[in-house]
């Protein structure tokens, strides 16, 4: 064969024809592949690099909320510790919704039956519970005990000081009233919490006397009972007593009962942007 019937150009009137050439169909694929590998590579990152990036910033926005309860427990604690008349924190929304329109209730009753509770009470108490909510995640105040949920568990991050030794048992509570400013604040910025004395409002010590063969209970009706239960459960002086027909409440049996004293710290709280 001759090297004009081995070559594969065909010559039209002088000039080189590639139509013949079926080599330049292999760099347009190949070409069309390389391409289509670099963008779906690159989108791939790009799209979980995003999804990252913004967990991340999620996750200290929420961190970040975290630090400031722990300045306002630390604030509240002086109050109950010192007599500190007011105290303020700031804290920043970050997208969240800080409010005070929740309150936690506590109970101290000789029995550990819902259905008798009511007979039973000895004395009962309320604070406003300062939370922070942002999607599935929330940081609760609740007086004297700080609480962050996630979906559908909680977790205790600062105890309250209750006491239990010497058959008599000490529960210190910081009572929360709304006061002025406002009940809910949605959105970005900086929000002062303020914890003030008021005008109407007493702090007081309550004494209670267990009966001969008589067991006292607190009740503590919260938005976290899992959080409080595993307090009760590790806590000296506390068994965890929660009866099963009781939703949202956490029930704790005294084993020092014989004195018990009940420490109310009332402080009015406002929300000021």
């Amino acid at each position: 064969m001759s090297g004009r019937e081995r070559s594969q150009t065909v010559s039209v009137g002088g000039v080189s024809s590639i139509a013949g050439d079926d080599r330049g169909v292999s760099d347009v694929v190949g070409y069309i592949l390389v391409f289509s590998l670099i963008t779906i590579t690159i989108g791939t990152v790009f799209a979980v690099g995003i999804t990252g990036v913004e967990d991340r910033r999620e996750a200290e926005r929420v961190a970040n909320v975290e630090r400031a309860f722990d300045v306002l427990d630390d604030n509240l604690r002086d109050v109950q510790r010192y007599g500190d008349p007011n105290r303020a924190t700031e804290i920043r929304l970050a997208g969240g919704t800080l409010s005070t329109s929740t309150e936690s209730r506590f109970v101290l009753a000789n029995t550990s039956n819902a259905s008798e509770v009511a007979n039973g009470t000895l004395g009962e108490w309320t604070s406003k519970t300062i939370a922070y909510e942002e999607g599935d995640t929330t940081i609760a105040y609740e007086a004297g005990a700080l609480v962050r949920g996630d979906g559908d568990g909680s977790v205790m991050l600062s105890e309250p000081r209750f006491v239990a030794a010497e058959n008599r048992t000490t529960v210190p509570i910081v009572a929360l009233v709304r006061g002025g400013g406002e009940e809910s604040v949605t959105g970005e910025g900086t929000v002062q919490i303020t914890a003030v004395e008021g005008p109407n409002v007493d702090s007081e010590t309550e004494r209670f006397d267990a009966a001969s063969g008589e067991t006292l209970y607190l009740w503590v009706e919260t938005d976290h009972p899992d959080a409080w239960a595993r307090y009760f459960e590790r806590a000296d002086g506390f068994a965890d007593a929660t009866p099963a027909d009781a939703d949202g409440v956490a029930v704790a049996e005294l084993s020092h009962d014989d004195l018990v004293y009940v420490r109310e710290t009332v402080r009015l709280i406002g929300l000021q942007r």
